[in-house]
């Protein structure tokens, strides 16, 4: 995949306005981001892009640990075609996690945007149980 780099101004100038429409209306919901990417075995948290982190504001941060006793989420594309992955999907008893909600977390004076996320990171890996993967 190539990202352009008007796309991800274009993406940051969003975010940035819809924290600020956030700060001056309180009715409007969160912005939810999965800053990752891309989802792995269940076992690490990959590095972070640094786009989220950088227009400020508020993370509450969630981690997410599938349980693959009725089905596994994760799709191992060199084992499984996508239609077999979609069927596996369709047809397991369930498919479970556990959802742990952690302590809002801001920015720190003078901390960088790849820092920030970066803690935010560790402490989401922390209270998964999961690898924390540079």
């Amino acid at each position: 995949m190539v990202i352009h780099m008007e796309d991800m101004e274009a993406t940051i100038e969003t975010l940035y306005r819809q924290l600020h429409a956030l700060k001056n209306d309180p009715d409007k919901l969160p912005i939810l981001i999965f800053p990752e990417g891309t989802f792995i075995n269940n076992t690490s948290v990959m590095q972070f892009k640094k786009g989220s982190f950088e227009v400020g504001g508020t993370i509450y941060p969630v981690a997410i640990k599938y349980d693959a006793r009725f089905g596994n989420a994760f799709w191992n594309s060199s084992r499984y075609s996508m239609m077999q992955h979609m069927y596996l999907k369709m047809t397991s008893w369930a498919i479970v996690c556990d959802v742990w909600y952690l302590p809002p977390m801001t920015r720190n004076e003078g901390e960088s945007a790849i820092d920030f996320a970066s803690r935010v990171k560790a402490a989401i890996a922390r209270q998964g149980g999961l690898v924390d993967l540079m």
